[in-house]
């Protein structure tokens, strides 16, 4: 029997030693760096802190402008007006108290222009040629009879500066036709003492069938 108990506590002796040689070993291992190594936390770094940008300065209101001063004058007292007395009975003046009455009458006789009116060169026989060489074929068929009168315009010189219709003949050929007759006509110019002037006058013209 005591051999059996000295074999068993000579086993426990044994599993404590390998077990306190285990926990040595893995000491050692610790120490020597072997082991497992748990991460270190590292230290958090400073704390930015940022502060809200200082409000801006408040504006200086401007400067406020002078209005309008308002220079009122005095006020000016009118003078006394005498009023006429109305009531008073005025005297009657006659007409020889008028320095401005007197017999009436006319002063000089001033001498007036006279205006000559521009006259035709060609009279008669020749105007009415000159009409006829003018006369529209197409008039002369259909029987197209009529008198245009028109207004001239003639220079200093006697020639024609420009003519305008103040009647017409109801035929626009025969209308027509008058260019042809009055820039072939010649004139004297208008006088006016004596002188040659620029002038008008109205000229009939007739367009009839013989």
């Amino acid at each position: 029997m005591s051999m059996t108990y000295l074999d068993h506590a000579s086993r426990q002796a044994a599993v404590l030693a390998a077990i306190a040689g285990l926990h040595a070993a893995v000491l050692v291992l610790i120490v020597a760096g072997a082991g497992p190594r748990l991460p270190i936390p590292k230290a958090p770094g400073p704390i930015s802190v940022f502060l809200p940008p200082p409000p801006p300065a408040p504006l200086e209101p401007a400067p406020r402008m002078p209005g309008p001063v308002d220079h009122a004058l005095p006020p000016i007292p009118m003078p006394p007006v005498a009023w006429p007395n109305f009531d008073k009975p005025v005297d009657t003046v006659g007409p020889e108290a008028d320095p401005l009455q007197g017999t009436a009458g006319r002063g000089p006789d001033l001498p007036v222009a006279v205006l000559r009116a521009p006259r035709l060169k060609s009279q008669g026989a020749r105007l009415a040629a000159l009409v006829e060489s003018c006369y529209p074929g197409t008039s002369r068929r259909q029987g197209e009879e009529g008198r245009v009168i028109v207004r001239v315009d003639i220079d200093a010189a006697g020639q024609l500066s420009a003519w305008n219709y103040v009647e017409r003949s109801g035929f626009q050929r025969l209308d027509e036709a008058v260019d042809c007759v009055v820039r072939r006509l010649e004139f004297h110019p208008g006088r006016r003492d004596g002188e040659a002037v620029s002038a008008s006058v109205h000229l009939p013209i007739v367009f009839r069938l013989h």
